[in-house]
């Protein structure tokens, strides 16, 4: 008989742990029980993997294949703690061997996902999980679009950045991923992409990104907020980037949007954003201009 599971981890240690066992916790429990998943939790994981514990959900959904808790054809949901299920109707499993969104700040977010494990699943987790693929990504220093620092992708954006090398994803577009071509897929080709566009067609399936909504103008600063979507048709909403994690979320549907507006954040959230590139250029020559 299929399994289904859904796995949240939650390894903060301030008042975040406590808000998601009273909040998050909760949630997740009652849509398992709504859709027949068995629902894992893991708080407080000791175990040290990597340099981030996010790389520890694909490390545990491994073990649970080793372990035969986890079979061919079987699927996996996984949650981020910071995360709220608004719409609790709907099914979340993959339609194919990989299921995640593209989110309000254009991230291929592996903040949630559905695998059906199979051998090119297995194959995936392996890839992500490969220490020498890890040291050499480490070791790939690339710049950052909007920013335009240069470091180690996959030491700043983790298992996220591995999915992205995978796939040929570039770091960052201030143009929707939805407008590229394949959502962006090959959008940077290296090295390291290992997936063909007809394999990523054949086995990914990328939500709408009412299903990560990370950006509300009114709730967060809305720095990259490129995907927009409708208010009432959030699915699931991400607490992402140190924005509030808020409990009128955790009611029945979409809360009152007036209750929980920041009327400062929402008016800050309309004023047009220098690129830093460009201030740091102005800065340049207004500065080459003072030392004439």
């Amino acid at each position: 008989m299929t399994k289904k599971i859904l796995m949240a981890t939650s390894n903060f240690e301030n008042w975040k742990q406590e808000f998601f066992i009273e909040n998050m916790s909760p949630r997740n429990k009652e849509y398992a029980k709504i859709h027949n998943f068995k629902y894992l939790e893991y708080l407080n994981v000791k175990e040290k993997y990597r340099e981030h514990p996010t790389w520890l959900k694909f490390k545990l959904i491994r073990d649970l294949i080793e372990e035969g808790e986890l079979m061919d054809n079987d699927y996996i949901t996984q949650i981020d703690a910071d995360m709220c299920i608004v719409n609790k109707e709907l099914d979340y499993i993959t339609n194919k061997s990989f299921t995640y969104s593209i989110d309000s700040a254009n991230s291929h977010c592996m903040g949630h996902f559905s695998l059906k494990i199979n051998p090119w699943t297995r194959n995936l987790i392996d890839l992500i999980l490969d220490d020498d693929r890890h040291k050499r990504l480490k070791n790939d220093i690339t710049e950052h679009e909007y920013f335009g620092f240069k470091n180690s992708f996959v030491m700043d954006f983790r298992e996220q950045a591995s999915w992205y090398y995978l796939a040929g994803i570039k770091r960052h577009s201030q143009k929707s991923f939805w407008e590229y071509p394949n959502f962006g897929w090959h959008s940077n080709v290296t090295e390291f992409t290992t997936y063909s566009l007809e394999e990523l067609h054949e086995n990914v399936e990328i939500l709408p990104t009412n299903w990560n909504v990370t950006e509300i103008r009114g709730e967060s600063e809305c720095k990259f907020l490129i995907n927009k979507t409708k208010y009432e048709d959030t699915v699931i909403r991400h607490f992402a980037g140190g924005q509030p994690w808020r409990k009128e979320w955790f009611t029945e549907g979409v809360p009152n949007r007036l209750q929980i507006l920041d009327y400062k954040l929402f008016i800050k959230s309309f004023i047009p954003r220098l690129k830093p590139k460009t201030i740091k250029k102005i800065k340049s020559f207004v500065k080459k201009i003072l030392n004439r």
